[in-house]
């Protein structure tokens, strides 16, 4: 990890996967988020890998807007200390 640049992470359990999420500044008071995610399909899901490609897009994309709101909570409540 990066402190305010890189997140990283690997699962410990569930389905085996890895990535990192960055933090490229725009302004201040926004960035653009690079998220990077790598996961392996156990082989008896190999078949249907390609139709839960879909699925698992869309539960990335609800974890990015859960930290989005997260993230917006946090630097609201700094703002105020």
């Amino acid at each position: 990890p990066t402190k305010n640049q890189k997140i990283h992470w690997r699962s410990l359990e569930g389905l085996p996967n890895r990535g990192a999420v960055r933090f490229f500044p725009k302004s201040s008071s926004s960035c653009r988020v690079q998220l990077t995610v790598a996961y392996e399909v156990p082989e008896i899901l190999t078949p249907v890998a390609s139709a839960l490609k879909p699925f698992l897009e869309g539960l990335l994309f609800n974890g990015l807007e859960r930290f989005v709101a997260f993230a917006k909570e946090r630097y609201s409540k700094s703002l105020q200390s």
